[in-house]
């Protein structure tokens, strides 16, 4: 492996921590100001994950399928922010953007 590689493999190394780091704080926020659910967790955890292994929105659906497809045939939650969304993906995916919590 030349030695450029090796340097441009760190940078990537160390960008993807920096964003598992900002990513992980904003969830502390939203935790610490109690706008993220239990029940929410899960997907946010499984976002960080994505998130520190530098996947893609597409890739992280394939992996989180069966999440994706439930949430999909839910109807949106009429509790909640965005209650005039499509489905409870959807609903998902717009309260996670107002908590700076979408990444991609």
């Amino acid at each position: 492996m030349s030695k450029e590689s090796t340097q441009e493999n760190k940078l990537i190394a160390s960008g993807r921590v920096t964003a598992t780091a900002a990513y992980s704080a904003r969830i502390q926020e939203a935790m610490r100001y109690d706008k993220l659910r239990s029940p929410d967790y899960p997907i946010v955890m499984s976002i960080m994950r994505a998130v520190s292994q530098g996947l893609t929105e597409e890739k992280w659906k394939i992996e989180q399928q069966n999440t994706v497809r439930t949430l999909l045939n839910q109807p949106p939650d009429r509790e909640r922010a965005h209650a005039d969304a499509a489905d409870r993906y959807e609903q998902t995916i717009a309260w996670l953007e107002d908590l700076v919590l979408w990444p991609w």
